[in-house]
């Protein structure tokens, strides 16, 4: 975007933010000019608001041009590992060439599957979307499945688009890009979560935090128990290595 093109819109926005306008009020319109999303996506924020501990392993399914990439990797520290999920093999080559030029040791590429990020099971800290959640197909499924990836204890948060946002922040919206955030959390509970947090201070963005809950009912054709996060297979295979048998 040219410089001149940001100055009037940067413009616009202070006379629309002065007369009201509650969305840009969240944009740090200066910080916008110097550092571009930085200034409305509040990356320090959402990652303190994560609660993410040194040696944690997250996942960012969707990771796209690798914005987040470099948080994470400082967030979980040496001992802790990033995986980034892409399921297009140009974006996964575009992301292992951006962890490769900022030397992001703990960061590790992955090719998913439209139905399937192929994250360890039961390996999983925290799993993290960032404007992906509405490109997911059957999510409720899709995070069922996910279940058997998380350790005991692990987290999933959302960060979409809302379709409320206001103008201009709306003009810089793909029409039908967003998420209802009460839909997510419908969709959530039916996947077997419950919603742990859910934080406001993004101009456009929902962001919400879902944890397993041990009060699901068993799926057993989603094939997770959710309880322990394990398909039964996986389960039972546990069990009888544990010598009960």
């Amino acid at each position: 975007m040219r410089k001149s093109t940001l100055s009037v819109l940067v413009s616009i926005g202070l006379l629309l933010s002065s007369l009201g306008c509650s969305g840009l009020s969240k944009v740090d319109i200066g910080r916008v000019l110097t550092s571009g999303r930085d200034g409305w996506q509040y990356p320090e924020r959402v990652i303190a608001s994560l609660e993410i501990e040194p040696g944690d392993r997250v996942a960012e399914i969707g990771a796209g041009s690798g914005y987040w990439l470099p948080w994470l990797s400082e967030a979980v520290g040496r001992e802790g590992r990033v995986y980034a999920v892409e399921v297009e093999a140009d974006l996964v080559r575009d992301l292992e060439a951006l962890v490769a030029d900022h030397d992001l040791r703990n960061v590790e590429v992955v090719l998913g599957d439209y139905d399937d990020p192929r994250l360890p099971d039961g390996g999983i800290d925290l799993v993290i979307t960032v404007l992906t959640y509405h490109h997911l197909e059957a999510r409720s499924d899709y995070f069922r499945r996910l279940r058997v990836d998380l350790r005991p204890g692990g987290r999933v948060a959302h960060l979409d688009d809302r379709p409320d946002a206001e103008a201009p922040l709306s003009w810089f919206q793909s029409d039908g890009h967003w998420s209802d955030p009460s839909a997510i959390v419908e969709e959530m509970t039916d996947a077997g979560y419950r919603k742990r947090a859910e934080f406001d201070f993004l101009p456009v963005q929902s962001f919400q935090i879902f944890g397993l809950d041990p009060d699901a009912g068993l799926d057993m054709n989603a094939g997770v128990d959710p309880a322990t996060g394990l398909d039964p297979a996986a389960r039972d295979a546990a069990d009888d290595g544990d010598g009960s048998s």
